[in-house]
């Protein structure tokens, strides 16, 4: 099993009710997602993810499929070389 750590930039929505008030700015926000790679392709990379209780977000299973023309940088590291086992010292 791999993890991928991925740093991508992508869409922003805003609040535009008082639109004569604040001129519009053309801007992406850079994201930073960890997950387990589950699959790439030519177009995209998904990573999967769990959420608990603690987040906004419904708990459970997640899929996250990133477009790779969005993607600025992008690791995978086997996880046993993420976090080896620790040998029990006798």
């Amino acid at each position: 099993m791999k993890l991928a750590y991925i740093r991508w930039r992508d869409a922003v929505s805003e609040e535009a009710s008082a639109a004569g008030s604040n001129p519009a700015h053309a801007a992406l926000v850079e994201l930073h997602e960890v997950g387990f790679l589950l699959g790439e392709s030519g177009e995209a990379v998904v990573i999967g993810m769990e959420f608990n209780q603690d987040t906004d977000v419904q708990p459970g299973r997640w899929r996250l499929h990133i477009p790779r023309v969005s993607i600025q940088e992008m690791r995978v590291v086997d996880l046993e070389k993420a976090f080896p086992v620790k040998r029990r010292k006798k």
